[in-house]
């Protein structure tokens, strides 16, 4: 099976956004995803892998086959899923880009290295999701509505997209006048508001596979506000270590919930002073990854590829969990 042919599609660094400048940091942290999966799918001897690549980037590394983003990438996607085995996705939930990609990929007939669009489209939305898990019992954060009747809290308010990802548009006001000026200065209605929940930021980093979970990692977010801007600049992958029985229950929780969660998912969480909370569910490959074989000693790739091809979690034995830097 070593030989099939993969195709990973990165939409910020593939050519998804080629006709637009590239926001820097997600141009950054989707290629230190990118990079550290193709370095650990061709370490596990997968040596038949094809990527897009928006022609302003560097060049990739490695024995892999680059393939022209075209006038219309879509398209371009479009042939090389229907030209693969196997098509692993890393994308943005936003404007429903990763949704769409699913779909596509599972209409090419090959094998979707991730979750399936039932359960992307769920999580796409952060609000449908608290939503979903609050009525299934799992602690989240949640959402406000109708900003006139607030109550005072002494914490604050977070605002941010529904389908944002990583620290984009992320803002914290302690004054509701300010938040109130914030929402009319966006003119658009796809945001959330909640309020901000003290504690240390968290993510898990784990595999599912037909309403089962295996965590990989427990991993604290390097995240904070610095004038009421949300700011992300790494992870430290198994730097939570202490805080895995929670988190593993938690994690079985949602995979119990979700149908369709499948291969890598990540989620992102507060460990508040009243435990876990869940802030979203990414079903897609995190920036966590990339720190992932440091920190377990084993190739994350080939664990994934094994449960995508055996339809059967991998084996832990052996397995270090120890804490990894990643910066951004």
């Amino acid at each position: 099976m070593e030989t099939m042919r993969l195709f990973i599609c990165e939409f910020i660094t593939g050519g998804g956004m080629q006709d637009v400048d590239l926001p820097p940091a997600l141009a950054r942290e989707g290629d230190i995803m990118l990079s550290a999966l193709l370095s650990d799918l061709l370490d596990a001897g997968f040596d038949n892998i094809i990527c897009t690549r928006d022609p302003r980037l560097e060049k990739i590394n490695g024995n892999i086959e680059i393939i022209k983003p075209g006038k219309n990438v879509w398209q371009t996607w479009q042939r090389c899923m229907e030209d693969s085995a196997a098509v692993w996705l890393i994308a943005p939930e936003t404007s429903n880009v990763l949704y769409e990609l699913t779909c596509m990929a599972q209409a090419s007939g090959g094998l979707l290295l991730g979750s399936n669009s039932a359960a992307v489209e769920l999580t796409t939305s952060k609000s449908n999701t608290i939503q979903y898990l609050i009525t299934n019992n799992i602690p989240a954060v949640p959402i406000l509505h109708d900003i006139d009747n607030f109550s005072p809290n002494k914490t604050g308010w977070v605002i941010k997209p529904d389908d944002g990802v990583g620290a984009e548009g992320c803002y914290l006001f302690n004054d509701i006048s300010a938040l109130q000026r914030h929402i009319n200065y966006l003119n658009s209605k796809n945001y959330i508001v909640q309020e901000y929940i003290p504690g240390i930021p968290a993510s898990i980093s784990m595999l599912c596979l037909q309403g089962q979970t295996r965590v990989l990692a427990c991993n604290e977010q390097l995240f904070k506000f610095e004038n009421g801007k949300g700011h992300l600049s790494g992870v430290v992958v198994n730097g939570l270590r202490v805080y895995h029985q929670e988190l593993e229950m938690i994690a079985r929780d949602i995979a119990g919930v979700i149908d369709g969660l499948t291969g890598y998912v990540g989620v992102d969480l507060i460990m508040a002073e009243q435990g876990p909370v869940v802030v979203e569910i990414n079903p897609r490959l995190t920036t966590a990854y990339a720190g992932l074989g440091s920190s377990l000693g084993r190739n994350p790739a080939e664990m994934i590829m094994k449960l995508m091809q055996n339809a059967r979690f991998p084996d832990f034995h052996q397995v270090k969990y120890q804490p990894v830097t990643v910066r951004f």
